[in-house]
């Protein structure tokens, strides 16, 4: 039964926390909610592209062979190493310009799936401290039509379109930041890896057609 009233007491405040903030907080709380959830789901996609060391690879390779290296490799699959290093087993046979070709359109299609959502998370950071001054504008507002009718007679009445103002102005501040600085490491995050992955992709690349010669 406690459980039951602190609960129904925290919704309760939320919801008194909504109304004070008028009709500005309930869009600046849905930015927030759809920006975090877009930021989950491509922080979910980064590691998995991520895949298994790279380090490893290669010491599987050196010691046990290319076979057993990319059995190793496969067991976290969909990595970008991954992906690159099939693209160079499956056309070294036709010759170095087919295997680099193969290799950009598999880079490039990544790129895209790796900065999808970005730029509307971008947004939503953006908008959030937008929504907040609207809701600003909107307090005042509210509270300069209260003067209008009541005068400066009653504090109360003059508290609720300040409140409004403030509550709406911190809201997307807090939404904001957060969800910047997120953005801002996750984006940094997603430069270094594809940076880093393609270089081990054209070192990989060197290592098969370097052996191709020595064969020759």
């Amino acid at each position: 039964m406690i459980v039951g009233v602190d609960q129904n007491s925290l919704f309760e405040a939320a919801m008194n926390i909504l109304f004070r903030g008028g009709w500005v907080l309930a869009p600046i709380f849905l930015l927030g909610w759809f920006g975090w959830f877009l930021m989950l789901e491509r922080y979910g996609y980064y590691f998995m592209l991520r895949g298994k060391s790279v380090s490893a690879f290669w010491k599987n390779l050196e010691k046990w062979g290319e076979d057993y290296a990319f059995q190793k490799l496969r067991v976290r699959p969909n990595g970008y190493f991954l992906a690159l290093a099939e693209d160079v087993r499956k056309y070294r046979d036709r010759g170095p310009v087919a295997v680099r070709n193969a290799m950009e359109a598999t880079r490039h299609n990544i790129s895209i799936n790796l900065s999808k959502s970005l730029k509307t998370i971008s947004t939503c950071a953006a908008l959030a401290p937008m929504m907040g001054l609207l809701g600003t504008v909107s307090g005042m507002v509210h509270t300069f039509e209260t003067i209008k009718q009541f005068g400066f007679g009653n504090p109360v009445l003059l508290a609720d379109g300040i409140s409004e103002a403030l509550l709406t102005t911190q809201a997307g501040l807090l939404v904001a930041f957060p969800l910047m600085l997120a953005y801002n490491y996750l984006a940094g995050c997603v430069e270094k890896v594809e940076d880093e992955t393609w270089s081990e992709a054209l070192k990989y690349e060197s290592y098969v057609f370097e052996n191709v010669e020595e064969e020759k």
